[in-house]
């Protein structure tokens, strides 16, 4: 479980923190100063997304609700699920002004200062209860790239990908008997279609299911085509690929 604290008050993060880690669950957390770094994740694949987020109101520049429209429309924007859904939005605030626009950003909770442990261990309680429902049916789900190209908007599945190629500003797709260049980052789309795919080089992210051999120095897909692996990612990709023909 992935969990991102935002606020600006270091004290609120180390408390969250400590409550957090209290409970005794298996999870990874991440603090956030500003909505500026929180926000890098979904629009630049920078860092891993969060099943629950802790968001502060009350922040300069982007404040929370904004920063939560910003999420909600990037997710309308590629068709995800918003109601019933991770990341699970739980917003902090110094009083309740804000709890009608909470519901038109689908928070699953409202918090509001000074947060009481109690308080918190309840709600976080839950918030867990939901993630472990809503984990198995969104790893379920199969996965699709929303693609935009021009005036043309399609829906590519992952399974039909091989790998995924950055281009300056552009990726190109790889598909079996066509190609799909469009504007997209790859390290957006690497955090999209995690576990499945592993970027082995900066400008190349590979479906794992079409790995046919591979040495140090590079890969060869079973469409024929030889990819150069980087000597910094082979390490990790070998335990990936093995992690996924476990799986498999």
């Amino acid at each position: 479980m992935n969990i991102a604290i935002c606020d600006e008050e270091e004290q609120m993060r180390f408390v969250i923190r400590k409550w957090i880690e209290k409970q005794d669950i298996d999870c990874q957390i991440a603090e956030f100063s500003s909505s500026r770094e929180l926000t890098q994740i979904w629009e630049y694949g920078m860092g891993v997304f969060p099943d629950i987020l802790f968001l502060s109101i009350a922040m300069e520049g982007m404040d929370g609700i904004c920063t939560a429209k910003r999420l909600r429309t990037w997710m309308e924007e590629r068709q995800k699920a918003i109601w019933g859904s991770l990341p699970l939005l739980i917003l902090i605030a110094e009083n309740s002004e804000y709890m009608l626009e909470a519901f038109s950003v689908h928070a699953f909770w409202y918090l509001q200062k000074p947060v009481k442990e109690s308080v918190f261990e309840s709600v976080f309680a839950q918030a867990v209860r939901e993630y472990h429902y809503l984990k198995p049916r969104k790893q379920a789900e199969p996965k699709e790239l929303l693609v935009r190209n021009k005036t043309v908007l399609r829906k590519v599945p992952a399974d039909d990908i091989y790998y995924i190629e950055s281009s300056n500003r552009k990726v190109i797709l790889y598909l079996s008997e066509e190609k799909i260049e469009y504007y997209d980052k790859i390290g957006v789309l690497e955090r999209e279609l995690y576990p499945g795919f592993f970027r082995i080089h900066k400008g190349y992210l590979v479906n794992l299911k079409y790995v046919e051999q591979y040495d140090r120095t590079e890969l060869r897909m079973k469409n024929g085509e030889s990819l150069l692996i980087s000597k910094y990612k082979y390490p990790e990709f070998v335990k990936a690929y093995r992690d996924y023909i476990l799986k498999e």
